[in-house]
């Protein structure tokens, strides 16, 4: 097991328990090393440890920390994947949305969407109609409630505000909403529940080889441990890249030229108060005939996204004037009441997808599919493809890696995520007379969850509340150091709490008083609290460029 999710009790504090983490990984070596702790680099890892290998996986920034964390927070069929013929594509998804549904339902849940049709529409209700049941026929009618017609009344009741100017009904379809980041996580403490060894804030430095001509093999991949600067060397078999838009970067030659095509995709967070619908939204842009969506989240409601060609730092993607221009045109379409305005947005987020570069004329028709490259060199790439097919592609690019490691005598077992849950210990759900508390707790931590009940007894003082919206108590940051691998502030506001995408000023007001109690746990001085406030800080201010500058919106992006 990876020593950073060791209970406090071992006496071994954080840094200690990674530092003799990484020691045994250059000690012993292993069968492969994963690059990317993204979903599908955490997925490979799972899927590795599982099957019996010795699995390093590594990522430059937290889990979750590219990507991951800022998609669509959907787990869905891909609907307008049928208007391009991509069946195969959508009975992939929904058949992973079903599992993951099934098998994780803390982390995946059902979202019914509402899917409003007005007269002069490009596709009539009967033909979305048709769309819908051959949506549902490719799922396998499998968990999930089958579509419906409803009445213009009914539409505007579950979406207050929604236009009712030429409405000629709407169409209720579902599918499944997740927190992307956690289910990353459930997937790296999964694989360090089975044996793999799991360091976020390393990033790979080089690669070494040995033999000449066909022989040629890596032997060693050098990792830099960015929390420390230290280098360490970890003799390997394999290396397996699984770096989302950063694929261009990996060692193996797949393609002539470059390999992706990063298109940059962009949500806009409201209070709920705005835009207070009951139910997700399925609907299109004026812009440029998008499908996007509007979603309601706790006591937010966020609107996305955009599909554009993207060019700049991959490190620094940000939401700008004509991103919001764009979404803000599209609740205008739908909303015409609203009036949102710069003021009235909390927080944005801002990601790349990984798409293969393909001949497609823009970015929204860019091939959604995944591919994966062997390099004889002990080299494999997997790049392309989705967060709802990620455990697929994780199968996909483990066979590739097993294949290769027989020539060492190396027999990896058959797959087996397809029927196993990421958190094995998981309790049924609280019921409706259980505390709000505990209810909040089993949806964000799973089985852990017990653990935050058991620190709070032991330490009362923990209860202390970070936010009542979302609820959040101190207690649930120390789970995060002590067991989730968090070791900077933005890991825990961002991607182990709700805080910064659900909070009321995105854990702003909160960041202090955590980064004292993360020192604490973490053995750090004033300096490094005063630090990471800060540059949590910077984190939010950036989170809002786009839409900080005076006068009217930049023209929507196309």
């Amino acid at each position: 097991m990876d020593a950073a999710t060791t209970e406090e009790s071992t006496a071994s504090s954080p840094d200690a328990a990674r530092r003799a983490t990484l020691d045994r990984a250059a000690r012993e070596g292993v069968d492969v090393v994963v690059v990317g702790g993204g979903i599908t680099g955490a997925g490979i890892a799972r899927d590795a440890a599982l099957r019996g290998l010795r699995v390093l996986v590594v990522d430059k920034g937290d889990w979750a920390s590219g990507t991951s964390s800022k998609s669509a927070k959907l787990v869905h069929g891909g609907l307008r994947y049928l208007e391009r013929f991509q069946l195969g594509l959508v009975f992939e998804s929904t058949r992973e949305r079903w599992r993951l549904q099934r098998d994780n339902p803390n982390l995946v849940w059902p979202l019914d969407f509402l899917m409003p049709v007005y007269a002069g529409d490009k596709h009539g209700l009967l033909k979305l109609d048709l769309g819908l049941w051959l949506y549902d026929l490719l799922a396998l009618f499998r968990g999930h409630a089958r579509h419906r017609r409803v009445k213009p009344a009914a539409a505007e009741a579950r979406a207050p505000g929604l236009s009712g100017a030429g409405l000629e009904g709407a169409l209720v379809f579902r599918d499944c909403g997740t927190n992307d980041a956690r289910l990353v996580l459930a997937n790296v403490l999964d694989a360090a529940r089975h044996g793999a060894l799991c360091a976020s804030h390393m990033r790979l430095e080089r690669l070494e080889y040995a033999g000449d001509g066909a022989d040629r093999r890596v032997t060693a991949a050098i990792v830099r441990d960015l929390l420390h600067d230290r280098e360490l060397v970890v003799p390997t078999r394999h290396v397996c890249h699984a770096m989302g838009h950063w694929s261009d970067d990996a060692a193996t030659p797949a393609r002539d030229g470059r390999l992706m095509r990063p298109t940059k995709g962009v949500h806009v967070v409201v209070p709920r108060a705005r835009l207070p619908v009951t139910c997700a939204l399925a609907v299109t842009s004026p812009v440029d005939q998008r499908a996007n969506f509007i979603v309601p989240a706790g006591d937010t409601t966020y609107i996305g996204t955009t599909d554009t060609d993207y060019d700049g730092d991959p490190d620094d993607v940000r939401a700008d004037d004509a991103d919001i221009a764009y979404l803000f045109a599209t609740v205008a379409r739908y909303f015409p009441d609203a009036r949102l305005t710069r003021a009235d947005i909390t927080s944005t987020w801002a990601g790349l997808r990984p798409l293969l570069r393909d001949d497609a004329a823009s970015a929204y028709r860019t091939s959604r599919e995944h591919e994966v490259f062997v390099d004889p060199r002990g080299l494999t790439t997997i790049a392309g493809g989705k967060l709802t097919t990620y455990r697929a592609m994780a199968e996909e690019a483990t066979d590739a890696v097993a294949r290769d490691l027989r020539r060492f005598e190396i027999r990896a077992t058959r797959c087996s995520t397809a029927n196993r849950p990421l958190d094995p210990g998981l309790p049924a759900a609280p019921d409706g007379a259980a505390s709000p508390l505990a209810r909040a707790l089993w949806a964000l931590h799973g089985s852990a969850m017990t653990w935050v009940e058991a620190r709070l007894r032991t330490h009362p003082e923990e209860a202390e509340r970070l936010d009542d919206a979302p609820l959040t108590v101190l207690a649930q940051v120390s789970l995060a150091v002590l067991r989730e691998q968090a070791y900077r502030l933005e890991d825990v506001l961002v991607r182990r709490t709700l805080l910064y995408l659900q909070g009321r000023d995105q854990g702003l007001a909160a960041a202090p008083r955590v980064a004292r109690h993360m020192a604490r746990l973490l053995d750090r001085d004033d300096a490094w609290v005063a630090a990471e406030v800060a540059a949590y800080e910077a984190l939010c201010a950036a989170s809002r460029t786009g839409h900080t500058a005076a006068g009217p919106l930049a023209e929507p992006a196309r």
